[in-house]
């Protein structure tokens, strides 16, 4: 006390003096503040001891133990997860073109429809391919007489092998062409190239259909897949056969599954690689491009310590550290344990080092006390 006693008297002293006029007295008035803050300093340390050797001598200090809740430790498997947005994709999303230029006819099919395998979908106009048959028939059928004659006289030596050549050619080149219209009026009906759904269409009876535009969107949802970019970071913990928790916000479905793909280059612009994962979608309730969130198991651990992040402390020095009820035969106290965290996930940290497992944490009410302090629950 009687350090103390000086301390204030030079406080005082110092803080009495009198005011100096001048472009010194700011430099004066920083110096009574910083010879403030160094007793402020010293007499709350001395203070704090004295208090603390005052709650051992007190007999009544037991009595205002503080109330806090314990809980037993439980070992179990711990699994931590990590989080990746990705879209649901499907092979058989495709947009169905004209393979020849032409008038629709006809549109068969209507959106949202079901259709089969081969099923005619859209029927184009074929009057200018017919014409041009039949007038490359009629040509065929002259090329062809003067083929079988020229034939027949070469047969018997008579005429030039060039006139038969040329026949031949003629012959020849007709067949061809007959061939190459009739597979253009095969073309002019479009049919489905699986079984699938009518997703859109883009053309009206009576427009022109065309190479370049797409005239139907057919789609197959029975069997999808969620593919999603993941940081490089993660290339040695992800593997074919990955479990991991799927999530669809937009339509409340959760489920586990497993990566079936994971991809072999890494985007140099992003630094990630993709995986992928096959999901059955018989009621298809998936679509193209929804968004789905996976969690990703990259660690676990069984007979594994886990507590509630909130309880877990730092000091000054940046040591982890939580209380453990520490029991006697007349009270209870708090134990300061220091500790060594490992992954938390959903609000559990793994204790990698620090606790056994067989002690009672103090789960609640831990934040306002000391190592030591008297308790009660």
């Amino acid at each position: 006390m009687r350090e103390i006693a000086i301390l204030l008297s030079i406080t005082l002293f110092v803080a009495c003096g009198g005011k100096k006029s001048g472009t010194g007295e700011l430099d004066i008035l920083l110096a009574k503040k910083d010879s403030l803050i160094d007793v402020y300093g010293e007499v709350g340390a001395q203070l704090t001891e004295l208090q603390d050797e005052i709650d051992k001598l007190d007999s009544s200090f037991a009595k205002r133990a503080t109330l806090v809740k314990a809980s037993a430790l439980e070992m179990g498997r711990f699994e931590h997860y990590f989080e990746v947005y990705g879209n649901v994709e499907t092979m058989r999303n495709i947009s169905i073109n004209a393979e020849i230029l032409g008038k629709v006819n006809k549109v068969l099919v209507e959106v949202g429809q079901n259709v089969s395998e081969g099923q005619r979908l859209i029927i184009q106009d074929t009057a200018i391919i017919r014409k041009s048959i039949d007038e490359v028939k009629t040509a065929f059928g002259l090329a062809n007489t003067i083929y079988n004659r020229q034939k027949k006289l070469w047969d018997e030596k008579i005429g030039s092998e060039l006139q038969y050549l040329e026949a031949k050619n003629r012959k020849e080149s007709l067949e061809q062409k007959i061939e190459t219209l009739q597979s253009k009026l095969a073309k002019s009906v479009i049919k489905a190239p699986f079984n699938g759904i009518i997703d859109e269409i883009f053309v009206r009876e009576g427009e022109l259909a065309n190479q370049i535009m797409p005239v139907v969107r057919m789609i197959n949802l029975d069997l999808v897949y969620l593919v999603a970019d993941v940081s490089e970071d993660y290339i040695s913990k992800i593997t074919k056969g990955t479990v991991v928790q799927v999530n669809f916000p937009a339509i409340e479905a959760n489920f586990e599954a497993k990566i079936n793909r994971v991809g072999s280059y890494i985007n140099a612009n992003n630094r990630t690689f993709k995986i992928y994962v096959d999901i059955e979608n018989k009621e298809g309730a998936l679509k193209p491009n929804l968004l789905g969130i996976m969690n990703i198991l990259d660690f676990s651990a069984d007979s594994a310590i886990t507590v509630s992040a909130s309880i877990i402390q730092q000091d000054a020095e940046g040591n982890e550290f939580l209380y453990v009820l520490n029991k006697d035969e007349k009270n209870m106290s708090a134990l300061k344990v220091l500790v060594q965290t490992g992954m938390t996930y959903k609000g559990l940290t793994h204790i990698l080092s620090g606790l056994k497992g067989d002690e009672e944490i103090i789960s609640k009410g831990g934040r306002g006390i000391k190592n030591g302090q008297s308790v009660k629950i």
